[in-house]
């Protein structure tokens, strides 16, 4: 293994200094510490409740460069993955590093269009998501099927309404919408060569031909980026891998193909060490790719990770492509009509005093007696694209009444101002467990129906069906203990 690695990181002595080539000896051996990254859906105010996280579960921590609502944690008496607030989705633990990328973009506005051409896990979506807080519609794609459904639970856990997830190669998407994304996003799949031990990333051979196999499959993918983003709009493309192959060179190689199309940008974050490769071994790369940013290992201690923020500054030309078509109506979906929409806020604003405001880029529809939020911008932009998962569980009807989800009070419940339940201590580690309520005391305003379950930290941790008898827990498997 020790040999391994330093093959690894032989290939890389010439462009460190002495002193930082010795760092990244130092830690190459020694798994990065994990960091968590603040839900701004749920945490209003995001630094009041890391410090309270801090406080309860015993955690050293150290700021993250690239995000203000994140921390790597050092230390910690209860594990960042066995907490309430992980399993409910009030954070999301990830690498330091790959954070990044989406801190690249500027701003997000409301109603933007968002192109995550790689998304599955899921966690740069919900950063993304967060950046709008919700108000940008992100189209989320993944060429795996596999994945999805960890990208869907990922999406529903963190309270994502304003996406759809779909399942197409992504070199293909800049042919079938050239022009159109507001933000790109391009994490591409790599070697993952991180320079750093891990356990699900244990360091092993990577050829040649590999990295040649993976960066023509990079530059393609790029290509269909940059076709996707609207005349001077950004695309981020990223790598978890130190390899310049697949990071420097594909960029290089891009501007080659396709001069003037692209500006490399300048951000906020760069410094002497980060910065990108101009030249390696014995190809010299574009020296504005100097811009683009090396996370090595030793840096801010995390894994190693390469950025770069792109401006797209001109067309790029594309094939005509027959896009994979459905009509909306064959999903079954039925719009409501515009007084059965009313009433369903009306119901929705009585019972838990939620603003409609929540609700204003979404149109209700209807499939049986379920009910769906879909976003009005995929209704206007991809009303034919077929979708994997689109929008939020609303709930059902029971005749005209409305039931709300799960879905609705996870993503919602901290807003509500009625028919929230403040759980007592004693009895919170039953409702964990999956168990129904019996012989409580609820406040007499409250009516039969849903409700918002609330611990006494102002975490939702799920929704009951209150009757005169019991309070059903209808918490689904994944979030019991």
């Amino acid at each position: 293994m020790s040999q391994l690695v330093n093959e690894s990181l032989t290939r890389y002595k010439a462009y460190l200094s002495a002193d930082d080539f010795a760092k990244l000896q130092s830690v190459t051996s020694q798994a990065a510490p994990l960091s968590v990254r603040i839900n701004l859906l749920k945490n209003p105010k995001p630094l009041e409740s890391l410090n309270d996280w801090r406080s309860r579960y015993g955690w050293q921590t150290k700021p993250v460069p690239f995000w203000n609502a994140a921390c790597q944690i050092l230390r910690s008496e209860t594990l960042a993955s066995q907490t309430v607030e992980h399993r409910f989705g009030y954070y999301y633990i990830q690498d330091a590093a790959s954070i990044l990328p989406v801190a690249l973009f500027d701003p997000i506005q409301a109603d933007q269009l968002i192109l995550d051409m790689a998304a599955s896990p899921g966690g740069k979506t919900t950063q993304l998501m967060d950046r709008s807080l919700d108000k940008a519609f992100i189209l989320a794609n993944d060429s795996s099927f596999s994945r999805l459904n960890a990208l869907r639970v990922v999406s529903q856990t963190w309270g994502l309404a304003n996406y759809a997830i779909c399942n197409y190669p992504g070199e293909k998407i800049g042919d079938w919408y050239p022009n159109t994304f507001d933000r790109v996003l391009l994490d591409a799949p790599c070697s993952m060569e991180s320079l750093r031990v891990s356990e699900s990333h244990p360091f092993r051979v990577i050829s040649s031909s590999e990295r040649e196999r993976l960066a023509a499959r990079q530059l393609t993918l790029l290509i269909s980026a940059i076709k996707a983003c609207k005349i001077g709009s950004e695309v981020v493309y990223s790598t978890c891998t130190m390899a310049p192959e697949e990071d420097e060179s594909v960029i290089n190689n891009f501007i080659n193909l396709f001069p003037n199309c692209i500006e490399i940008a300048q951000t906020e974050f760069q410094t002497t060490k980060n910065q990108g490769l101009i030249h390696f071994e014995n190809t010299q790369y574009d020296p504005n790719l100097s811009k683009s940013l090396r996370i090595w290992p030793h840096l801010y201690v995390t894994n190693g990770f390469f950025a770069v923020k792109l401006i797209k500054t001109n067309e790029l030309p594309c094939n005509e492509l027959n896009r994979p078509q459905r009509s909306f109506k064959q999903t079954g979906y039925v719009q409501l009509k515009e007084k059965e929409q009313t009433n369903i806020l009306k119901q929705i604003s009585d019972r838990f005093s939620l603003s409609p405001s929540h609700l204003e880029r979404f149109e209700i529809y209807q499939r049986d007696n379920n009910l769906q939020l879909i976003p009005k911008a995929y209704l206007e932009k991809f009303y034919d694209l077929p979708y994997y998962n689109l929008g939020l569980n609303l709930g059902k009807l029971i005749k005209s009444s409305l039931e709300v989800s799960l879905d609705f009070v996870n993503r919602f419940g901290g807003f509500f101002n009625n028919h929230v339940w403040d759980i007592p201590e004693d009895i919170e580690i039953f409702w964990h467990q999956g168990h129904d309520l019996r012989e409580i005391s609820l406040p007499p305003e409250f009516d039969p129906g849903v409700i918002a379950i609330k611990n006494k930290n102002n975490t939702i941790i799920g929704a009951g069906k209150w009757t005169a008898q019991r309070l059903r827990n209808l918490l689904p498997h994944r979030y019991l203990l």
